[in-house]
């Protein structure tokens, strides 16, 4: 069950309310500079403690997506790390999380001798659900700098949907974070 969960643990949309991306950059960078971009390494998945049993195949999701997604913005993949402007890492996390909702039992109306009464209301039900919700990150280095320029990060629970079509909540959560990419200054 945990595998699933954290087959698509970086990929938190569909089904249910995606948390916005929350996005940080260093204002002082200049991003209408960068026209090309690799990742951070052949492996630049970072897998929280708490994300563990992740598959495989979601690296290679996020690496694909990620291009994608930057091509068609007019980024263009540079042949080594060298040669690139930017380059991409990606985080992934998990934590189980609980919900608790309380609200009164509703009673039909009642009749008594005397006619029909008003609605009851008895006591207080208590539902408790568990989920697990997934933490997508985003970072953008500067290859000249080597220093850190952009940080998208979203949230999502693990639904059903998700672990049944990876594929197309990893292109909807990455879609979301890297919408925000250039900001509005670049």
């Amino acid at each position: 069950m945990r595998y699933l969960v954290l087959l698509v643990v970086g990929v938190l949309l569909s089904g249910c309310a995606t948390t916005s991306p929350v996005v940080d950059y260093d204002s002082s960078q200049d991003f209408q500079k960068y026209r090309t971009f690799a990742f951070i390494s052949d492996n630049p998945l970072l897998i929280d403690d708490g994300a563990s049993g992740v598959s495989p195949l979601l690296q290679g999701r996020l690496m694909n997506t990620a291009t994608t997604i930057l091509q068609a913005e007019g980024y263009v993949q540079a042949a080594s790390r060298e040669d690139a402007d930017f380059m991409i890492g990606f985080t992934i996390g998990a934590r189980d999380k609980m919900s608790v909702s309380s609200y009164p039992e509703f009673y039909r109306p009642y009749y008594s001798h005397w006619g029909w009464g008003g609605p009851y209301y008895g006591h207080n039900d208590v539902e408790v659900t568990q989920y697990t919700q997934g933490i997508l990150a985003v970072d953008l280095y500067d290859v000249s700098t080597r220093k850190p320029v952009w940080h998208g990060v979203a949230t999502k629970k693990i639904t059903g949907s998700m672990r049944r079509n990876p594929d197309e909540a990893v292109r909807e959560i990455l879609g979301a974070i890297l919408a925000d990419f250039p900001p509005n200054n670049g």
